[in-house]
């Protein structure tokens, strides 16, 4: 019983920090990590920023395109544009504060250092997700210019998109708290601290045995 209140408790205040940091991350902090992620992304890809405030990234791809009747001669390319829609890259800063939900969810206690830490390691996710959904996209792209058959590779691409756009977000911030929280590793996997947390209470109820058999032998003073 005692298990399912905490958990509830944990859920309870989970659902509500979830709910506030987004609330605070749409309104607030969305900009703000798009222009950090601009940036940290701009050492790879070109970023420019369209009128609308999409993006337009100029992704690195060296390529051939074969020969076609609409093309006579090969075409080599060094470079794939394409734009995203500001919308969707908000995409890519969701992840943060969906993990400080998480962990600030588990208590105060020992929570500083995953706090940071993963605060540290989820905006590096978020920009190698970034930079992953850059390259799949130039290289469908290509694909789709140079009339590829190939349905492994497509496959392969499309899975790696669904991955980064779709599943990764959302579980990447549960695993990283997990990896680095101790106090929430143990409440959701408690069977690694059984008997830790039953030597305590054995030690007690012993020591209160023992006091009471002292006390039953003690022999009364005389009047």
């Amino acid at each position: 019983m005692l298990a399912l209140e905490t958990h509830a408790r944990f859920l309870l205040r989970g659902s509500a920090l979830l709910i506030g940091l987004l609330m605070l991350w749409w309104f607030a902090l969305a900009s703000p990590m798009l222009y950090l992620l601009k940036q940290a992304a701009g050492s790879f890809v070109n970023i420019q920023d369209s009128p609308s405030g999409d993006w337009t990234l100029h992704v690195p791809l060296e390529a051939t395109l074969p020969a076609t009747h609409a093309r006579p001669t090969p075409q080599y390319i060094h470079s794939v544009d394409f734009d995203i829609p500001r919308s969707d890259v908000n995409g890519f800063t969701f992840s943060l504060p969906v993990y400080w939900a998480i962990v600030l969810a588990a208590g105060r206690r020992r929570s500083l250092r995953p706090l940071l830490l993963g605060t540290a390691l989820m905006c590096a996710f978020e920009l190698v997700s970034l930079l992953v959904f850059c390259e799949i996209t130039a290289r469908n792209t290509v694909a789709q210019l140079a009339g590829s058959r190939d349905a492994s590779a497509k496959w392969i691409r499309g899975l790696g998109q669904y991955l980064v756009v779709n599943a990764l977000p959302f579980m990447a911030p549960l695993v990283v708290a997990v990896s680095l929280h101790r106090g929430l590793r143990e409440a959701i996997f408690p069977w690694g601290k059984g008997p830790e947390m039953a030597a305590p209470a054995l030690r007690r109820k012993k020591k209160k045995k023992a006091h009471q058999t002292a006390s039953l032998h003690r022999p009364e003073s005389s009047s």
